[in-house]
């Protein structure tokens, strides 16, 4: 999802998720957390049955991207689906 693989991403969202990384260690696993609670939000959101996995990871890739271009996001607490973990 952040293009890590290469080494150096090309993607906006991975390299500014490698800029949380140098800042917090544990910004991947929050990073993670996150991830998985906003597929789930989504998961449930569409309804979803196995069949439209493709579409809820594509869904859940968008909206990290989009909240890690956030000029306002210095860390992985800062991501406004960060709050999904305090339901």
């Amino acid at each position: 999802m952040l293009d890590l693989q290469s080494g150096k991403p090309s993607s906006l969202g991975g390299i500014r998720f490698l800029e949380l990384l140098e800042k917090d260690e544990m910004a991947f696993d929050n990073l993670y957390c996150v991830a998985f609670q906003i597929m789930d939000a989504q998961w449930l959101a569409k309804r979803a049955s196995y069949m439209e996995f493709n579409d809820v990871l594509k869904s859940t890739r968008a909206q990290l991207e989009r909240e890690l271009k956030l000029e306002d996001v210095s860390c992985v607490q800062d991501l406004p689906a960060y709050n999904l973990l305090h339901r």
